[in-house]
């Protein structure tokens, strides 16, 4: 996870302008994942959602009437989502946010303590596949029997096997990020660079503010399905993603997955 705290404790500053440039998209998928959970008898539910960033997610859902609770391991955007939360007038009543590590969410909570647990934008793979599976039974244990865990976000394996020398970027007001990926077919990890740079007054203007190496296990849909299903999760259904609601296929760049605690 080296890699990781690098871009989100050490360079937080910069991460979080990409999440403010994404708050929208997470507005839209509060929406959806709202409407989702209605469906499903959950409506204004309690929910984990892990890691929460600077709650782009978890502040619509707490407007939305769901008691929230975000973790992150980065205090710096923790920081941020309570600032955030009192801007959009969300009480810590309905949303609190909490510092904490995803590989190890029984210290921080009860068994039992969240009807779902979202993991959107993700951060599985981030680290081993082994942090992958202690964040899923840990997950496990903190929902309720019945309840869900829903993830959105995950970059698809058999496409990337298919495109494995991708060019990607994520823009903001004030920060473009180019993500350049080579794939690693005998380790399913994608190795590469993140490059932030900063806009000037004038848009064509770039001032470079950092590189990061990165390096992700990409997950394909039965490979998710099977490790899930390994920590006592029913996988119910899987998606390109809630928004779009259309099912999973081999050339979706991204899915979706819900499953139950079994």
């Amino acid at each position: 996870m080296d890699w990781a705290k690098n871009v989100f404790v050490r360079h937080a500053d910069l991460y979080q302008m990409v999440l403010e440039g994404m708050w929208e998209r997470g507005e839209e998928d509060a929406v959806a994942i709202s409407s989702y959970l209605a469906a499903e008898g959950l409506a204004k539910c309690k929910i984990l959602d892990a890691p929460c960033g600077i709650g782009r997610v978890a502040i619509p859902l707490a407007r939305l009437g769901f008691d929230v609770t975000g973790v992150d391991f980065s205090p710096a955007l923790v920081s941020t989502a309570k600032r955030k939360a009192t801007e959009h007038g969300v009480g810590a009543r309905n949303a609190q946010f909490l510092v904490g590590d995803l590989r190890d969410l029984a210290s921080k909570f009860e068994p039992a303590s969240f009807d779902v647990v979202l993991n959107v934008f993700t951060s599985i793979g981030y680290g081993s596949e082994e942090d992958d599976l202690r964040f899923f039974r840990d997950a496990r244990t903190a929902t309720k029997p019945g309840g869900l865990i829903l993830i959105a976000g995950l970059r698809n394996r058999d496409y990337v096997a298919r495109n494995p020398t991708q060019n990607i970027y994520e823009e903001s007001s004030r920060l473009l990020v180019l993500d350049t990926y080579n794939f690693d077919p005998s380790r399913s990890r994608e190795r590469g660079v993140w490059r932030f740079y900063l806009k000037g007054r004038e848009k064509a203007v770039l001032k470079f503010a950092g590189e990061f190496p990165i390096d992700i296990r990409i997950y394909s849909p039965h490979e998710l399905v099977s490790r899930l299903e390994a920590t006592g999760w029913k996988v119910k259904e899987t998606y390109d993603s809630f928004v779009s609601k259309r099912p999973c296929r081999n050339d979706s760049p991204v899915y979706a997955v819900v499953a139950r605690a079994d």
